[in-house]
């Protein structure tokens, strides 16, 4: 008897899985958010990695995966409050924020511990001249866009256990030394940021459920950069701002393996910018894009970024005539030489700061 009940044990979660699994949400593709392993086929001259390939398979089509995986996460949740992957913080009222250290550290931003030493400021200082002036031999004007952290932005929300944020931080620290010792074209559009947050308290910037953040503040802060290239773009008050009926997945939610049980984002749209039409296209990596108004005429960009770079497209690209965007690993300055642009804007978000300014010029040496 024993020995039936374990078979059955056993057996019973392939047939139920065939019948309950396939195609709803218990899916591993839509917890995960990777390629499953594809059934290897037995082949002689791939006889040797046969075994760790069907492994695997095996593992990443194992049935009711995800189900195990979300309720490991929803008990560790319940009982220690974190993670399963140490990647997400749970803050107050449904905010999530981010905690890793491999991409960027968010918390160590927040807290003030990964502030540049002098010798370092005066380093950046000099490479970022470096490259405004090698950009301008070619006529090619260098404008400097940095991001603030979701967590500074909406710190009220980050749990009690990482205090207040610091008031000397990373990014504030390389502004003022910038502002102060060079004559760059340097934006940090905190300060707009925080007074849209303020006056208009029922609309978030930044998704709660996201590392990112959402249109409207994607928007505010693409309309100071445009200022600073000698663009325009209406105020907030302008324009319309609707909540989009298809609400936003959220990458955190996702990392957390807590797609369902977590709520999905409220996502929005500005309407009423009377922008011009474009078209944008990215290459086979993703990693490159190209876009262009309708007419093509005008100034032309080209903007190195990295993934905050969401949703300013709508906004950025309708303003010149031609735009040439790449991620930061996918940027090679032979690409600068090639587009022949107006104006180069590099675009970093504070977790980045250091990743991305302690390399050299970014154009030319």
């Amino acid at each position: 008897m024993l020995i039936a009940v374990f078979l059955a044990l056993i057996c019973l979660p392939v047939p139920l899985w065939a019948f309950l699994g396939k195609g709803s949400s218990l899916e591993t593709e839509k917890l995960e958010n990777r390629k499953l392993a594809e059934k290897p086929a037995f082949l002689m001259d791939k006889i040797d990695s046969y075994p760790s390939d069907w492994e695997d398979y095996f593992k990443d089509h194992l049935p009711f995966r995800s189900l195990l995986i979300e309720s490991y996460a929803t008990l560790t949740r319940a009982l220690f409050d974190r993670d399963i992957n140490g990647n997400v913080i749970f803050g107050k009222d449904g905010w999530l924020f981010y905690s890793t250290k491999k991409d960027g550290n968010c918390v160590a931003s927040y807290r003030g511990e990964d502030l540049f030493t002098q010798t370092e400021l005066r380093q950046i200082a000099v490479d970022l001249r470096k490259t405004r002036d090698n950009l301008k031999k070619k006529g090619i004007e260098f404008v400097l866009l940095i991001l603030p952290n979701k967590e500074r932005m909406y710190s009220e929300y980050m749990p009690d256990r990482f205090g207040e944020p610091a008031e000397e931080y990373a990014a504030l620290q390389l502004v003022q030394f910038l502002q102060a010792h060079t004559d760059l074209t340097v934006v940090y559009p905190y300060e707009e940021l925080m007074a849209a947050k303020a006056e208009y308290p029922d609309i978030t910037l930044y998704y709660k459920t996201d590392t990112h953040w959402n249109r409207i503040g994607s928007y505010i802060g693409t309309r100071a950069a445009a200022a600073a290239m000698g663009k325009e773009l209406p105020s907030l008050s302008d324009v319309t701002v609707t909540q989009d009926p298809e609400s936003y997945e959220g990458d955190l939610r996702r990392m957390a393996y807590l797609i369902n049980s977590i709520p999905m984002d409220t996502a929005y749209n500005i309407e009423g910018l009377g922008l011009p039409a474009f078209t944008w296209t990215t290459d086979e990596t993703g990693l490159v894009s190209y876009g262009v108004r309708s007419g093509s005429e005008g100034d032309v960009l080209f903007y190195k970024h990295d993934s905050y770079m969401e949703n300013t497209m709508d906004y950025l690209y309708p303003l010149f005539g031609r735009t040439y965007g790449t991620f930061h690993q996918a940027y090679d300055q032979k690409m600068v030489d090639e587009a022949r642009p107006d104006i180069f804007l590099l675009e970093i978000v504070e977790r980045y700061l250091h990743r991305e300014l302690l390399n050299g010029p970014v154009y030319g040496r």
